[in-house]
């Protein structure tokens, strides 16, 4: 059964970048508890550019679910320290 890959890629506003990673950091520390979440990895590109990429893996689609229904899960505090973002959901072969 193929797992679900998920790729964030975030552009932070260039002073709130050091918050955003701090927040994205413990976020993510927190996920990989969830069950079902088998990576969750913060990466850094080597362009330059100050964009921050997240890498997920999940067991299936039940899984993201669960996360996403967990009681406090919120999204909204990124949205006033981004510039962009963009989200690519993938199966794994």
């Amino acid at each position: 059964m193929p797992q679900i890959a998920i790729i964030i890629d975030f552009e932070p506003h260039p002073e709130k970048r050091e918050e955003f990673l701090r927040q994205l950091r413990h976020d993510a520390r927190v996920t990989l508890r969830d069950d079902g979440c088998l990576r969750m990895e913060v990466l850094h590109p080597c362009d330059g550019s100050g964009r921050i990429v997240l890498s997920e893996l999940w067991r299936d689609e039940d899984a993201i679910a669960a996360h996403r229904n967990r009681p406090g899960h919120s999204h909204a505090w990124q949205e006033p320290l981004l510039r962009a973002k963009r989200v690519l959901k993938c199966l794994t072969d």
